[in-house]
């Protein structure tokens, strides 16, 4: 399956291929920009899962030419039409709607995905902005298991 381009209102989430995640997980950034205080702490690892698993499709947040976080699959959907999502943003990009408008772009994604019924996300039970986004668009709690929370949503 291939990621497609998806564009919101004020983002770009441009599709993460295996050889540039390679190159970023790496340490490799040229052709991109960087928005302030990205890459994260965990754009490594995101990349390293899309440039080992095709299905663990990635894509880069972009506003106005730089890139400001990445958000994507874990898995691809699985028998039962669930897969997990993640999504990680530049410190200086948080607190804007950044986060809530590239999720809510790849779940509208998602819903066009022909066997995807179930989109799942894992918090930390700490992080109350990324619970809220969730919450803010329609998941509810699947499962507490300390120190995670699991949110889940359906697809119609």
């Amino acid at each position: 399956m291939t990621p497609d381009l998806i564009v919101t209102e004020r983002l770009v989430l441009r599709p993460l291929g295996p050889d540039p995640a390679r190159a970023i997980a790496d340490g490799d950034y040229s052709g991109l920009t960087a928005g302030t205080t990205w890459p994260t702490e965990t754009t490594a690892l995101v990349a390293m899962r899309a440039a080992a698993d095709p299905d663990a499709l990635t894509w880069l947040i972009v506003r106005e030419g730089l890139v400001i976080g990445e958000c994507g699959l874990k898995h691809a959907p699985g028998p039962d039409g669930s897969t997990e999502i993640g999504y990680g943003m530049g410190a200086a990009w948080r607190a804007n709607g950044y986060g809530t408008e590239a999720v809510r772009g790849l779940v509208d994604w998602l819903g066009n995905l022909p066997g995807c019924r179930r989109v799942t996300a894992e918090v930390h039970e700490t992080n109350l902005p990324s619970r809220r986004l969730l919450e803010r668009l329609g998941f509810t709690i699947d499962l507490l298991a300390s120190p995670y929370v699991w949110y889940a949503l359906a697809l119609t």
